[in-house]
C-alpha cells in the first residue's frame, strides 16, 4: 500500500463525486446559506410592497 497512491485515488474520487453531489443538491431543494439571504431580503421588499399596496 502506497500512502501517496491512496492520496491521489482520494482526490480523483473528489472531483468525480463533488459534481454529482452539487447536482443532487440542486434538484433536491438544498440551498447555501449566502444564497438564501438575498432571496430574504428581496421577499421582505415584496410584501412591504404588497402591504404598502393594500392600505
Amino acid at each position: 500500500m502506497n500512502p501517496f497512491a491512496m492520496m491521489k485515488d482520494a482526490k480523483n474520487m473528489e472531483k468525480m463525486l463533488k459534481p454529482a453531489l452539487e447536482k443532487f443538491m440542486k434538484e433536491s431543494g438544498f440551498i447555501k446559506k449566502d444564497e438564501l439571504e438575498p432571496l430574504k431580503r428581496r421577499i421582505a421588499e415584496l410584501e412591504a410592497e404588497v402591504n404598502k399596496l393594500k392600505d
